[in-house]
């Protein structure tokens, strides 16, 4: 029986599995174990693993059917409220348990199929993992009898070994050889993914273990992590150093996503109060308001001038939450940061400690607890008495004039200006990687509730277009919006095909200059020019993605001119939520614009100083 809800506590009929879990949040913080006469002893491992996924709120999986999945498949059919959502390949279906995931918070999960189906399925995998998305991977296997016999999929030790592989990309990865240990074993995964570094996790089942009853073991249940509160004596030493500095600064990562969105008004009380200026990481963009005065925007790679400007004259005390400070964050290790004399970094993950920024002090703590501790001790501080670090005209954004249409293009720019004038507080972006990553970061300018997800951990080209339709599924009040480059689109866009057939309103925002624009871009500025940018090399050919995304069953519409293009973005909008149909529309950019990716070029060139 699947689970019921009441408004303070969630009943279960079964098992459930244990949680230490920051993300997801219960009602009341409890979960509670039907302790009745029911056993389940007659539930399959298959039948099991939804049971748990409904537990916790998970209605959809996303994935490709298959032979050594067909248990799994049948108990999603008979399923009352779980959907499984058949991608176009088992990577968009990985992308798309992303998008779910940061759309809505809870777990990912994306179900494959033995062999190809596991290691199609590998990078989408391995990009949540990174960028910290909680994704649960159940790959399938063929049967215990035919390990090592060369049977078609083998995906064990003695055929093509996919817990190894998957070991790799994940937190944890293992085969299931008993499935009266299934619960146990499920929890470790879940608790993996979900725990304080969430990632991916990986579950390989063999097909007749999958229908196998799982038993009577049982779990215990904690659906909430206990905090720890701040130390009030530490609270006060992070306030002090930032007050009496002269060039203090906040660096906000993604890791305090969560924190922000639960409480907007504790930071923004620490920041006014002290005056201190706050940016953020590319990951990061929009947690802050970038419309307030202290906001200077991300600084990282793609970054604001402002943002940039502040650190090259100089910080000397810096508090980051929630960021590693790795290579997109830190404008590929810039020395300007490197340069900060005294620093805090707070963060749940003490692996991030001392890797790009030496010394200081870290503080391992929850972004929520760490921030609600500072704003407790902050009436006792005192007046903060320091010249102004910001002036208005440096701290908000410069508005960009509408560029003109060249001849051979809209310019890139003018479509971030036609995105922030529709922005409603109810939008999702996902920015692909590409030239468009750096415009996005650049030009957008974003406020809370506009959220912005980007997949910079393994930079995986194409990741927008399922992770939109994942995004989207999650959460069907919020517009859902890709940012994609037309080789990325070209890549992975068949997922359109995947919204169509669901009836999801996804936008995809093509940007078309023909090329491979960022290697295009890159090489040109790593040789001095040597190569034309008009050169055929990295030319993707003469493609209509317009005729392309109808016949996969999108409203498209093709954009040649910067005028047009807040209309057809208007239309879009409006299409994908009155008709429930996927909507693409197809932007002919100037190809000869290069993205402010100035440094990140030279430094994959090897030559950056």
């Amino acid at each position: 029986m699947p689970s019921r809800r009441t408004d303070d506590e969630y009943v279960v009929r079964y098992h459930v599995v244990p949680l230490d879990i920051p993300l997801l949040r219960f009602p009341g913080g409890t979960v509670v174990l039907n302790t009745g006469t029911d056993s389940v002893s007659e539930l399959t491992v298959a039948e099991f693993l939804l049971e748990q996924l409904d537990a916790l709120g998970v209605d959809s999986v996303f994935g490709i059917p298959g032979g050594n999945i067909s248990a799994f498949i049948q108990a999603l059919r008979e399923h009352p409220k779980i959907k499984f959502i058949i991608a176009s390949h088992e990577g968009g279906a990985a992308f798309m348990a992303d998008g779910y995931a940061r759309s809505t918070g809870k777990l990912g999960v994306c179900l494959v199929t033995a062999g190809p189906g596991a290691l199609n399925a590998l990078t989408g995998v391995a990009s949540a993992h990174r960028d910290q998305v909680p994704l649960l991977v159940v790959g399938g296997q063929v049967r215990t009898d035919l390990f090592g016999l060369r049977a078609l999929q083998d995906s064990s030790d003695l055929g093509t070994n996919m817990t190894a592989m998957y070991s790799h990309v994940s937190g944890f990865s293992t085969g299931l050889s008993d499935p009266g240990s299934f619960p146990r074993i499920l929890s470790q995964a879940i608790n993996v993914a979900t725990g304080p570094r969430p990632g991916a996790a990986y579950l390989s089942v063999p097909a007749d273990i999958a229908r196998m009853p799982v038993g009577d073991e049982k779990a215990t249940v904690v659906a909430r992590r206990p905090g720890m509160e701040l130390d009030p004596a530490e609270a006060r030493r992070v306030l002090g150093a930032l007050s009496q500095a002269r060039r203090p600064l906040i660096f906000l990562g993604n890791g305090a996503r969560q924190a922000l969105r639960s409480d907007q008004s504790s930071l923004r009380e620490i920041a006014h109060t002290l005056g201190v200026p706050v940016v953020t990481s590319m990951r990061a963009k929009g947690v802050f308001p970038e419309s307030d005065d202290l906001c200077l925007g991300v600084l990282g790679t793609a970054g604001t001038e402002r943002a940039a400007s502040y650190a090259a004259a100089g910080v000397d005390a810096l508090l980051v939450i929630g960021s590693g400070l790795g290579e997109w964050a830190t404008r590929s290790f810039d020395r300007d940061l490197a340069a900060v004399s005294s620093y805090f970094h707070v963060d749940l993950d003490p692996t991030v400690f001392a890797q790009f920024l030496k010394g200081g002090e870290h503080i391992q703590a929850d972004a929520e607890i760490f921030l609600r501790g500072l704003r407790r001790e902050l009436p006792g501080l005192g007046e903060v008495k320091r010249a102004p670090t910001l002036s208005p005209s440096s701290s908000r954004p410069t508005p960009v004039p509408l560029p003109r249409d060249s001849g051979t293009g809209v310019s890139p720019a003018a479509v971030m200006l036609a995105l922030n004038d529709l922005l409603t507080g109810q939008d999702d972006l996902y920015i692909d990687m590409g030239n468009c990553t750096a415009w996005a970061t650049h030009h957008l300018v974003i406020d809370p509730p506009t959220r912005v997800f980007y997949p910079c951990g393994l930079s995986s080209m194409g990741w927008s277009c399922g992770a939109t339709v994942g995004g989207r599924i999650g959460d069907g009040n919020r517009v859902a919006t890709a940012l994609v480059g037309d080789g990325a689109f070209l890549m992975n866009g068949n997922e359109v095909r995947t919204a169509a057939k669901n009836r999801v309103g996804a936008i995809f925002v093509v940007l078309d200059d023909g090329y491979l624009g960022m290697v295009n871009h890159g090489e040109h500025a790593q040789n001095g020019g040597r190569f034309s940018l008009a050169d055929d090399f990295y030319g993707l050919g003469a493609v209509d993605l317009a005729q392309f995304s109808r016949a996969l069953g999108a409203d498209a519409y093709v954009v040649e001119k910067a005028e047009a293009l807040r209309g057809a973005m208007g239309e879009a909008r409006s299409a994908a939520a009155r008709w429930s149909r996927p909507q693409v529309v197809v932007v002919k950019i100037d190809y000869r614009v290069s993205p402010p990716y100035g440094e990140r070029f030279a430094a994959v060139a090897g030559d950056a100083r």
